[in-house]
């Protein structure tokens, strides 16, 4: 029970199969081409916003850049650095060795002469 074509049934059934490509192609050809347009559409108006900026907003982030510098400024004044924490603890700790061995010296001697 096979299929029998003729040949120029062959050929309308190979015919209206590539004509189904070619249109689903060029179906998701024009999606595609929307979708890049709206793309491109909404990133020319946010680029054109942040062009159109006002005033205001150019002297706020001018101001935010005062503040910046002023912190810079401000910081080694304000913070201790971590090397410099970490020395000066160095050297708390080697006094604080240094008074434990003399007392230890001292606790010594008292127990020798008694």
């Amino acid at each position: 029970m096979a299929i029998q074509l003729e040949a120029y049934q062959w050929i309308m059934v190979l015919i209206t199969m590539v004509s189904t490509v070619v249109a689903t192609i060029k179906i998701l050809w024009n999606r595609i081409e929307v979708n890049l347009d709206n793309n491109f559409k909404s990133m020319q108006n946010k680029l054109e916003d942040v062009a159109n900026q006002s005033l205001q907003s150019q002297k706020d982030i001018r101001d935010l850049e005062r503040k910046l510098y002023q912190f810079q400024i401000d910081l080694p004044h304000a913070y201790v650095a971590r090397d410099d924490y970490i020395r000066g603890q160095t050297v708390i700790e080697a006094k604080l060795d240094a008074v434990a061995q003399k007392l230890e010296n001292v606790q010594i001697k008292q127990g020798m002469q008694q």
